[in-house]
């Protein structure tokens, strides 16, 4: 046995930390209950991502090294799981293809260990669960262009059932993540609120005449910045088209640029719904040094 009262003396302040650490983790615990009871009392929603995103986000501009970012996020995203989560008794549903199970490890990332999880095999079948409210949280794969038989046109029905997006899977951007390849989007019976970075989702049910590329002129020409578009063409049996755009800002249904977009359509038909978004990835430091010396 090697004697170093050097080491001996580095241990006892670690052993120290430690219990610290556990004491402040525990008062930490009972003053978000005592949150969580409040909020159940005034009627306010117990998940909040854009107010997490902002702790998140403080965190890390002070964060420094040896401690790798990506782990700093994990244990915060752990404890709010196991906290204000497990004890108001939520639970989530996850698409996991049989092609793509990198959806479960997302989703295990970021509600973490200890919360309710179960597969479905479709994105309908997760999103379906959240509308008849049988779980709280549907992880869906991100929309993709020309798809068959997309989830999200459901979801701007379910809107009037109070269901939105509020956050994107992977929780931050690294370089060769190989998460990135595959993201992922929250929904839940929730609002989306904004956290001072946001993208968000406009769900617009036009007539058959309007071209996805005039969404996307008139769109630009009011002040958005088109992130993306997806589409769901008139059919048979649903007369009208379906498209969910994008953008990089906060946006509500009291939006100044959302009234002048839908004046500016054509369509005195048209139905909007604001789908939902979700606080901009966090964008790890090593990142953006390796995009900088690139």
């Amino acid at each position: 046995m090697y004697k170093s009262p050097q080491l001996d003396t580095i241990r006892q302040r670690i052993d120290t930390l430690d219990n610290e650490i556990h004491d402040l983790l525990m008062e930490r615990a009972d003053l978000i209950m005592m949150i969580s009871e409040e909020k159940k009392k005034q009627g306010i929603q117990i998940v909040q991502p854009a107010r997490e995103a902002r702790m998140i986000r403080r965190l890390m501009a002070r964060h420094r090294e040896p401690l790798p970012e990506e782990a700093i996020v994990r244990i915060w995203r752990e404890l709010v799981s196991c906290v204000s989560l497990l004890q108001t008794g939520l639970s989530v549903a996850v698409c996991v293809p049989s092609e793509m199970p990198e959806y479960w490890d997302m989703a295990r990332d970021y509600f973490g260990s200890v919360l309710p999880m179960q597969k479905t095999p479709t994105p309908l079948a997760a999103l379906n669960l959240v509308i008849d409210g049988k779980v709280n949280f549907a992880v869906l794969p991100y929309p993709e262009s020309e798809e068959k038989a997309p989830w999200w046109p459901q979801l701007m029905e379910a809107i009037g059932d109070g269901v939105h997006i509020l956050q994107r899977l992977p929780y931050g951007d690294k370089e060769n993540y190989s998460y990135n390849n595959h993201p992922a989007l929250i929904v839940a019976k929730a609002g989306f609120d904004t956290s001072d970075d946001d993208h968000s989702f406009i769900g617009l049910e036009v007539s058959p005449e309007i071209s996805r590329a005039k969404i996307v002129d008139k769109a630009k020409e009011v002040g958005f910045t088109i992130l993306s578009i997806y589409g769901r063409p008139a059919s048979e049996g649903q007369p009208r088209s379906y498209h969910m755009v994008e953008v990089s800002e906060f946006v509500n249904k009291d939006s100044e640029k959302i009234k002048s977009l839908l004046g500016s359509l054509g369509d005195p038909q048209v139905r909007c719904r604001i789908v939902g978004g979700y606080p901009s990835p966090l964008i790890y430091k090593t990142r953006k040094k390796s995009t900088a010396a690139a």
